[in-house]
């Protein structure tokens, strides 16, 4: 595979709800701000502007509505008429002033066909800690050209979207234990030594481990990725820290391989 013709390309979409990564085009509704960067696509949802009062356009509407009145009053037309016309305009009128227009959101065309292609976080504390690892990625992504003799900029981009994919792939699976973890634990009365105490037990240990798994996953590809960029960013002015680049991207290659 040549870096300069990368076959991985990650799509990573935030509303005010959610972070969605994706193998596939995302889209956000509503003009998002996009930013694309190595072999990642990165879309935001604009926040909505708080709403302007309508008295003004409540007004200007009673005023069109008694200026349409009055015109069909002086032409003749039957008061039934009058009212209908005067009824429909108004009514037509508030309904278009008070409409909320529904927030931006993500919109993700393929997910029904290749759901293993895309990842979904919800939770406040899942999307604050992938987002946080994007900055670090796209810190590290900055000091790519200027280390261009020991990664090809292009490689590197799609190296670094690889680990975030492994890491949304890994929050994925955090926040589906979350719940699984908030379970209440075992009252008093219930009997730890009956078979299902026992299958309960057992059951919340696997999700503990498990747990313990993703929690330790994620501080590794947090460690690699911070690694590349600090690296890369010593390597610019510092030829003796191009080893710590290579061992970096090639830290990042294998969390990602070990799975893919």
């Amino acid at each position: 595979m040549s870096p300069s013709e990368p076959t991985f390309h990650l799509w990573i979409a935030v509303d005010e709800s959610r972070v969605m990564t994706a193998l596939t085009p995302l889209k956000v509704t509503r003009s998002p701000r996009r930013h694309k960067w190595g072999s990642i696509t990165d879309l935001r949802a604009v926040p909505t502007a708080p709403e302007s009062s309508k008295v003004p356009g409540v007004v200007v509407l009673c005023t069109v509505a008694v200026l349409v009145s009055a015109v069909l009053c002086l032409s003749g037309a039957p008061l039934l008429v009058i009212l209908f016309l005067v009824a429909l305009l108004l009514g037509l009128g508030l309904a278009g002033i008070t409409a909320t227009k529904p927030p931006p959101q993500i919109e993700a065309p393929d997910q029904a066909a290749f759901p293993a292609l895309h990842h979904t976080l919800t939770e406040a504390e899942d999307r604050e800690d992938f987002l946080d690892l994007v900055q670090l990625a796209e810190r590290a992504g900055r000091a790519l050209p200027e280390v261009d003799r020991v990664m090809d900029a292009a490689e590197g981009g799609q190296i670094l979207a690889q680990a975030l994919w492994e890491a949304s792939d890994v929050l994925s699976r955090r926040q589906q234990l979350r719940t699984q973890i908030g379970r209440r634990q075992p009252s008093p009365a219930e009997d730890s030594t009956s078979s299902v105490g026992k299958a309960l037990t057992e059951q919340r240990q696997r999700v503990t481990t498990l747990w313990d798994e993703t929690e330790s996953e994620l501080t590794r590809v947090r460690n690699a990725l911070e690694l590349a960029a600090v690296a890369a960013e010593n390597a610019a002015h510092d030829p003796g820290a191009d080893d710590a680049v290579r061992e970096a991207y090639q830290e990042l290659l294998d969390i990602y391989g070990e799975r893919y």
